[in-house]
């Protein structure tokens, strides 16, 4: 089930970006990093779910942090 949803993210995070690039639009910007946010909790999850014992799966929730942090900076600034 996470293996699909994390292609379904992709593609709307894909998606996102690509219609940013396209248009020149940056309005767009903060919801892509919440998306990238998921995506890396996600793939976190995936990985602890697999009993991996690597930093791996630690290194995508802490990068998932900092992407809901530039998420909200995007929102108050």
């Amino acid at each position: 089930m996470l293996k699909k949803l994390r292609k379904t993210i992709s593609i709307i995070v894909l998606a996102l970006s690509l219609y940013g690039l396209i248009s020149n639009n940056n309005e767009l910007l903060p919801f892509t990093m919440a998306g990238l946010a998921v995506l890396m909790v996600i793939m976190g999850a995936e990985d602890l779910q697999k009993d991996r014992k690597s930093y791996r799966s630690y290194l995508f929730f802490g990068v998932a942090a900092f992407l809901l942090m530039v998420f909200i900076q995007g929102f108050i600034y």
